[in-house]
């Protein structure tokens, strides 16, 4: 059955710049989501990519989106949990959490574990519950499956349907509950690395002080800039074709990504409510190279990346060479990567219509490519510089030579 009719909303990264709070208030944000950077349960970000963030913060923060009419949905999106979740202590701990959590404010968490629901549910029946990507719901099966379970609102798995227009349509008519589409993501279509990386999410997100080298990121984003086409391939939504997705009863959308700069969150949601975007895409979709900085911890390397009982650190050079080309760590005056939306037809979704891409050959059909031949851009200088040093931390990976084995 299709859902009710509903207004379109979004659900916005949360970055904790009280500043931001007000601003956003003119958009319709429904929420914003975030957690603090470690609480003991495992989530879908590493440790190292967290925004500082104490109780009293949150506490604050919840206050002031309150005020404006916006919700905050606190993240306990771990794909993995360690199989912790079936002893006491993390018992104890998640309890306590969610305990804190509505003493805080929050009424809104999202997880991506079936039990981590039904326990949400039935331990904390206050909590609407979202369940998120993670869980890869991508079938009318699977989301009756969580809508059974008592999910509240179902995230899909954006990242491989986003444009198959007949899956999106079969899932919405299946439940009733809220099914949320990310809108700006330019993950790999249908991509290989996805469990392999949330799970390594999962685990760089506790309280274990192992070092975590995002090789699945290293490896999409390199692929990329061997590959312009996939910034394409990407299953993102451009601001001008909400409407589309919209006819088919989607009316809520996620916005990433958590921690970058105001004025990049602002400039998407502002993107997204007004339904047109003229400029460089790849400013509404990439995490990095931004013209401002991203606020991080102090002694942010130190704490993160000198583990010299576990590597050498020296040898990880390379890898911190491309956080600074790449603009993960200080601002970039310019964006090197750039996606003209002034490019892309304007008819750009008719060529997905009647297309199932998941059975597709890419070189075969050759859509994606004509378009990014004429709208991708990447500066040479750049790609050239980035390249040679991914073929360093390639080299050093494989080898073992960081280990000294």
């Amino acid at each position: 059955m299709r859902a009710p009719s509903r207004p379109t909303k979004f659900s916005l990264a949360a970055n904790y710049d009280p500043e931001l709070v007000p601003a956003l208030a003119a958009y319709p944000v429904d929420e914003v989501y975030g957690r603090f950077p470690t609480d003991g349960v495992s989530s879908g970000r590493p440790r190292y990519l967290a925004t500082p963030l104490s109780k009293a913060d949150l506490r604050r923060y919840i206050r002031l989106l309150d005020h404006h009419g916006i919700a905050f949905n606190y993240l306990l999106n771990g794909a993995c949990f360690g199989n912790h979740e079936w002893t006491r202590p993390w018992q104890k701990r998640v309890t306590a959490l969610l305990t804190k959590l509505g003493d805080l404010g929050v009424r809104r968490v999202t997880v991506s574990t079936p039990f981590l629901l039904e326990l949400v549910k039935r331990r904390f029946p206050e909590f609407k519950v979202r369940v998120g990507i993670y869980a890869q719901v991508d079938t009318p099966r699977r989301a009756r499956f969580w809508e059974g379970l008592g999910a509240d609102a179902i995230t899909l798995e954006s990242f491989s349907i986003n444009r198959n227009f007949r899956r999106l349509a079969a899932i919405r008519q299946a439940v009733r509950c809220d099914l949320q589409l990310i809108a700006n993501h330019v993950c790999l279509l249908n991509c290989p690395l996805q469990t392999y990386h949330q799970n390594g999410f999962a685990h760089a997100s506790d309280d274990t002080s192992t070092l975590f080298i995002d090789y699945c990121f290293l490896r999409c984003s390199r692929l990329r800039l061997m590959d312009p086409s996939q910034f394409i391939k990407a299953a993102w939504i451009r601001p001008e074709d909400l409407a589309a997705y919209e006819a088919m009863g989607y009316t809520t959308f996620k916005l990433l990504e958590r921690g970058i700069p105001s004025a990049e969150l602002l400039r998407r949601v502002k993107a997204y409510s007004e339904r047109r975007f003229a400029g460089n895409l790849a400013g509404l979709l990439l995490s990095y190279g931004f013209k401002q900085p991203v606020r991080k911890e102090s002694l942010w390397t130190l704490r993160h990346f000198w583990k010299p009982r576990q590597v050498n650190p020296l040898r990880l050079k390379p890898l911190l060479d491309l956080a600074r080309l790449q603009g993960w760590l200080s601002p970039l005056p310019e964006c090197p990567i750039r996606v003209d939306a002034r490019k892309i037809p304007e008819n750009f979704l008719d060529g997905f219509r009647n297309r199932d891409c998941a059975s597709m050959d890419c070189q075969v059909c050759g859509y994606c490519e004509r378009i990014a031949a004429e709208a991708v851009s990447i500066s040479p200088e750049y790609r050239t510089e980035v390249l040679r040093k991914y073929a360093e931390m390639d080299e050093t990976l494989a080898t073992g030579s960081l280990w000294g084995v």
